[in-house]
């Protein structure tokens, strides 16, 4: 799971960026990583990433429990363990976040998860009662192909080797690995 944090008077010209990159107007990354096009495609868009205005954030669990069958267990922990990171800024690399923009869940109960994900670090003090989230699809929302394109290279890291994409993004990234 990643985030991509995007401070507020870049988030304009970031999607404008975006869209030029993708025309069409639809991207997912390992659609688009099938492809010759695609894979340019990826670095191009992992190229509009600018330090220090964007900062990536990735939660890298690697054990699923056996009893978390569907692995709503485990998103619930990376996505606690990334909210609470996003939010309390504790390594310096961004400042404080305050609205988290996730991507909508095909089942409403799914959605509702993430929400009570949300409510129980505000109860127990470890994000503040001020944090929002919000759930969209990244069709209308540009700015969530950035944590998916950000989790695919990792994800080409650590599974296949190969280093070219997320040597695009490496010195903005802060992997959080949970225990």
């Amino acid at each position: 799971m990643a985030a991509v944090v995007v401070l507020a008077d870049d988030r304009d010209p970031l999607r404008d960026d975006l869209d030029k990159c993708v025309p069409g107007g639809w991207w997912h990354t390992t659609d688009q990583l099938r492809t010759t096009e695609g894979q340019d495609q990826t670095h191009t868009l992992l190229q509009t990433f600018q330090a220090p205005d964007e900062t990536c954030v990735i939660v890298d669990k690697t054990t699923i429990d056996d009893a978390d069958k569907d692995g709503e267990i485990a998103r619930e922990t990376a996505l606690g363990r990334l909210l609470t990171e996003v939010h309390q800024a504790t390594h310096g690399l961004h400042p404080k976040v305050n609205l988290a923009v996730i991507e909508e869940r095909r089942e409403n109960s799914k959605n509702n998860r993430d929400r009570r994900v949300r409510s129980t670090l505000v109860q127990q003090g470890t994000i503040g009662s001020s944090f929002q989230l919000a759930s969209v699809s990244p069709g209308s929302e540009h700015l969530l192909w950035l944590p998916d394109l950000v989790c695919s290279a990792y994800r080409q890291k650590m599974l296949f080797h190969r280093t070219g994409y997320f040597s695009e993004i490496e010195d903005l990234t802060r992997v959080l690995e949970l225990q």
